[in-house]
């Protein structure tokens, strides 16, 4: 079927759901019933559910052609590096045309910036995903787009313009309108009008189709989408039908800035097959912008994640897939949140390795960079600061756009993967371990968790179970700087010593005649504990 049918389709479906029913009166005849519309199955892609997911900032990750910017080309050339870390799938940040260096202000949605690549690169880097077993995501902005894009351009101070109704003016000279976050640079869509639907849809389904031939299975594998608690529920939905009539294991990720587990549940259903736990991050990290106030930091109670943990279980439907992340583009990285502390980013990495349900990387924390946002003009830019390959920052494919003195990374500072890849100790070899780990542990490979009673946890501790059948994993963290000694109840394993995973030491536990179990949590701690 035609690119557009599917959205033709799609509107129908939603403007047929939407419309009200006739006025009956005394002598008129009853209508037929009309058969209500036929959602596809809400179900979600089996290949994400406990997947790696690197998130890849193009323009700082790999300059394949020398002038200094990250290309597309130079994702494909370092796959043998996302591959090291046991990553499952990679999202591209926005790599089509903008006039910023974010890429969020789209002025084509069916093209490639070409300080990125072409379309072939695009195609080439698919090819080699796949060929590896890797998935690619595209980060899809359809809010909003950029006040430079040829149909605002057209529309703005023109109110005779046929795309009027294309976006949300808010006078009738159509010279103010509504922007993201109130910045006139990225005007907002109108959802409401079916032609924007339509021509959203049809751009979704064009990068899911790279070669045109209709065959979308080897075309890109989803979509991260943007600011997706703006744009009406009903436009979702007939996004995501119009997507899985194309490819049924295409992902919708959805990028919901909601702490409240009760206000996130809502763009799940028929919508998204997936959501960031933003819930989790706040309560792991504290915010975005002020490092050392998180559980990571040990400052609240750990011991309250358990809370969070069940609200979700109870609100999301089980379809509804709950990523796991330390940090992102948008955020303070985490090396920063937990103020450069070594033994804190080892314990956030090993944490992030054993909650179930799909996990996130964004590209440099598995060298530990720091980024905290900056100032005018460069600010979220040294969180998106190049990726130092180098110990020297210095060598084929180093991307330099961004080298101001006062960046997080300095040459010979141990923060590169070159001073990091044969050092067994190193952080990016921690990451590489753990999630090998997690990868062959079948029991950390389910949507089980659960929190075992517990006295001594104070502040800092938190225990929970990780199972699948009778295999059990016991994962046990302290982030603060006094030991604990914690007394726990309820555990499947039979008395005797327990197994460290992540060390491979055999670890004393204590049992009373009552199987109260007792573990020592040293300060800065985590114990991933089998039975023999």
């Amino acid at each position: 079927m035609h690119k557009g049918l599917f959205a033709l389709a799609a509107l129908a479906w939603l403007l047929a759901a939407c419309q009200p029913a006739p006025a009956q009166t005394a002598t008129a005849a009853i209508p037929a019933a009309t058969a209500a519309p036929i959602l596809i199955p809400y179900q979600s892609p089996e290949w994400f559910k406990h997947a790696v997911l690197y998130e890849v900032y193009v323009r700082s990750f790999y300059d394949s052609d020398g002038d200094g910017i990250g290309d597309l080309r130079g994702v494909e050339m370092k796959l043998d590096h996302v591959q090291s870390l046991g990553a499952d799938a990679i999202w591209l940040m926005p790599i089509f045309p903008s006039p910023s260096l974010h890429g969020y202000d789209v002025t084509d949605f069916f093209d490639i910036n070409p300080e990125y690549g072409t379309r072939a690169d695009l195609q080439s880097l698919v090819a080699a995903a796949h060929a590896r077993g890797l998935r690619i995501i595209l980060d899809f902005v359809p809010s909003h787009l950029s006040e430079q894009h040829p149909l605002f351009v057209e529309a703005y101070a023109n109110p005779a313009s046929e795309h009027t109704d294309w976006f949300v003016f808010t006078d009738d000279e159509n010279t103010r309108y509504a922007g993201f976050a109130d910045n006139t640079e990225m005007p907002r869509f109108n959802h409401y009008n079916p032609e924007v639907v339509e021509y959203l849809i049809e751009a979704a389904l064009f990068w899911l189709d790279l070669d045109g031939d209709g065959d979308y299975s080897d075309g890109i594998d989803g979509f991260r989408v943007d600011n997706a608690t703006f744009p009406p529920q009903e436009f979702f939905i007939s996004l995501r039908q119009a997507v899985k009539a194309a490819n049924p294991e295409a992902l919708l990720l959805g990028e919901t800035w909601v702490t409240d587990p009760r206000s996130l549940s809502i763009y799940y259903p028929d919508q998204f097959d997936a959501l960031f736990d933003f819930p989790l991050y706040s309560a792991l990290q504290g915010g975005p912008n002020s490092p050392g106030d998180g559980v990571l930091n040990g400052k609240g109670f750990a011991s309250l994640l358990a809370s969070l943990f069940e609200e979700q279980e109870q609100r999301y439907p089980a379809e509804g897939l709950r990523v796991r992340f330390l940090s992102n583009h948008d955020t303070d990285r985490i090396a920063t949140e937990v103020r450069r502390d070594p033994a804190r980013q080892r314990l956030a990495a090993s944490l992030l390795a054993c909650l179930p349900g799909p996990v996130m990387l964004y590209y440099g924390e598995e060298i530990g960079m720091p980024g905290q946002k900056g100032t005018s003009p460069w600010w979220d830019a040294y969180r998106r600061a190049p990726l130092d390959w180098y110990a020297a920052e210095e060598g084929p494919g180093q991307a330099t756009w961004f080298m101001q003195p006062d960046r997080g990374n300095q040459p010979f500072d141990g923060i590169s993967v070159e001073e990091q890849d044969g050092d067994p100790a190193s952080l990016l070899n921690v990451y590489r371990a753990i999630l090998a780990l997690r990868r062959s542990t079948p029991a950390l490979l389910t949507d089980a968790i659960a929190f075992p009673a517990a006295d001594g946890l104070g502040k800092t501790g938190v225990v929970f179970q990780r199972s699948a059948g009778a295999a059990a994993i016991l994962c046990a963290y302290n982030f603060g700087e006094e030991p604990l000694e914690v007394a726990l109840t309820g555990l499947p394993f039979a008395a005797g010593p327990l197994t460290d995973l992540l060390t491979g030491a055999p670890l004393p536990v204590l049992f009373d005649s009552a199987q109260v179990y007792t573990l020592a949590l040293p300060p800065l701690t985590a114990f991933w504990l089998a039975g023999e």
